[in-house]
């Protein structure tokens, strides 16, 4: 898959980045909304995995414009500031899965491994 992280955290990027690497994935990572709306604008990605706090504002506010550019993109959030009422307004987006940091890196195998089931699958319907 290709996956673009939208992280601000070298140390969070550098762990999950070589996880996915280690998976067989392929990772852009870029620190801000701004720099994913461009990454988005001129790549294909399959899965977009989306920090909440970003220097430049709220993650989640890029999600509409993600989804109108890759409306079959899977939308996975993070954050280390998690609270039922973020967790709600985020979920209202839409997204694929809401995670909390630290990044549990088994649970996060699980569900990339999800999507990229679900994307061969649709792959083999659709083709």
């Amino acid at each position: 898959m290709n996956v673009l992280l939208v992280e601000d955290e070298d140390t969070v990027a550098e762990v999950v980045m070589e996880a996915m690497k280690s998976w067989g994935q392929k990772v852009v990572w870029v620190t801000s909304k701004k720099e994913a709306a461009a990454k988005i604008a001129e790549s294909y990605f399959d899965m977009v995995l989306l920090d909440i706090m970003l220097p430049d504002g709220y993650g989640y506010e890029i999600i509409p414009d993600i989804k109108r550019a890759r409306p079959d993109v899977n939308i996975i959030t993070m954050t280390g500031y998690n609270t039922l009422e973020m967790e709600r307004t985020v979920r209202s987006y839409g997204i694929t899965y809401y995670l909390s940091k630290p990044v549990n890196l088994d649970e996060f195998k699980t569900i990339v491994d999800h999507i990229e089931g679900k994307r061969v699958k649709e792959a083999e319907t659709h083709g």
